[in-house]
């Protein structure tokens, strides 16, 4: 492993890509590092900042096929990161909203195993009604809302065109919103907050 350290993110890129486990290694020793302190200046926690790095680098490994060896592959990585870093403030976002909200209506004593039932129970339902959609439709949204991946990123794994990934997409929420059946404040918070 120790020649790897000499070799160019290009070639790390490309060895990667045949899923060499050690060049993969090598990368995560070079970037991890600089993950974290990016995660960390934007989250403030070094649990959260930790996290996030395990995140991108699971991704990175998911992703790996899609890595282009003729660009820059920090791009690619610090573009993953913010994303992750993007998600993970709009997750937490929604917890939080959970909580005060149970917490003016609810009460201490049954804040948090409320707030984590009706969580599950609203996006359970969201995603049992997505199972419904057209099958494209359905799958442009788990690739979405479930993934994580642009619209771009969409069209070129699907073979479609953005305009009709965006299509697709909206017809997907709108068909959910109309079929939502719990029509609570804290569902259609969840809602609002989740997919606009």
């Amino acid at each position: 492993m120790d020649e790897l350290k000499n070799i160019t993110d290009q070639d790390l890129a490309l060895l990667i890509k045949g899923e060499e486990k050690d060049a993969f290694r090598e990368l995560f020793v070079r970037y991890a590092p600089r993950i974290y302190k990016f995660a960390l200046s934007y989250l403030k926690n070094k649990n959260d900042a930790e996290e996030i790095v395990q995140n991108v680098f699971l991704k990175i490994w998911e992703k790996r096929n899609s890595i282009k060896t003729s660009e820059n592959i920090k791009a690619f990585i610090f573009t993953i990161t913010a994303n992750k870093i993007y998600d993970f403030i709009r997750r937490k976002k929604i917890e939080h909203t959970f909580h005060n909200y149970t917490m003016l209506n609810y009460g201490n004593n049954e804040n948090n195993s409320w707030n984590s039932i009706v969580y599950k129970e609203v996006q359970q339902t969201i995603f049992s009604l997505a199972n419904k959609l057209p099958s494209q439709q359905q799958k442009v949204f788990n690739l979405s809302k479930m993934d994580g991946l642009t619209n771009d990123e969409i069209a070129i794994k699907m073979g479609i065109s953005k305009r009709t990934v965006e299509n697709d997409l909206y017809r997907a929420i709108l068909f959910l919103k109309q079929n939502f059946k719990n029509e609570s404040f804290i569902a259609l918070l969840f809602f609002c907050l989740t997919f606009y």
